[in-house]
């Protein structure tokens, strides 16, 4: 399952955003502009259909066994979200590459390790009667590379789910013999955080 810094960072992004919305509020005035960071994720977060839990267990589809990585360098996975703060609307975007090498399918479990680099967060909110307010792009370089189980059944994947840090985080897929692609969630105390991967057999 996905590694628990990643959600950390979004986590703490949102905090920030919350504590500089409450400043805005009483009366301090930051300015900041990213009128195409809330455009795209409002349009993302219409878009993206979450899959639904898998149904029995049919035999693996095709071989999983190999490396996976992002299908676009830097966009292996992109998060959206936006809900309220406060007196605004706080809007918060991650990407970054995925690195998933699986070892072994036995009993429709696939056993292997998945590893985040490159993970940007940007976030800003916007404020009535005083605009936006924007956090600087934040970055982890490396998250380390963590076992990971993965159910499978037929060409569906069910990665499972996380809670920590106060958010609940969970990641389904398709995959074919080259390609797989999914949907990723994020129940946090502030809303809900969801997105997409991508990523391609490496040869």
């Amino acid at each position: 399952m996905k590694n628990n810094k990643r959600g950390f960072s979004i986590i703490k992004l949102l905090i920030v955003l919350g504590l500089i919305g409450g400043a805005v509020a009483a009366g301090v005035y930051v300015a900041g502009e990213n009128p195409e960071l809330l455009k795209s994720v409002e349009q993302k977060l219409k878009s993206i259909k979450i899959a639904k839990p898998l149904i029995g267990n049919l035999t693996p589809a095709r071989d999983l066994k190999g490396t996976w990585t992002s299908s676009i360098r830097g966009k292996g996975i992109q998060l959206y979200g936006q809900f309220a703060t406060g007196p605004g609307t706080t809007t918060v975007y991650e990407d970054g590459d995925v690195e998933l090498i699986i070892d072994k399918v036995e009993n429709n479990i696939a056993s292997g390790t998945m590893r985040y680099t490159n993970l940007c967060t940007t976030g800003s909110t916007s404020v009535p009667g005083y605009g936006n307010i924007s956090v600087p792009r934040q970055c982890v370089a490396d998250t380390g590379a963590r076992a990971t189980q993965i159910r499978v059944s037929g060409s569906r994947l069910d990665f499972g789910t996380v809670s920590t840090g106060g958010a609940t985080f969970s990641m389904q897929g398709n995959f074919t013999t080259d390609i797989i692609s999914g949907t990723m969630t994020a129940t946090t105390p502030y809303g809900v955080i969801k997105g997409e991967f991508h990523l391609i057999r490496a040869h």
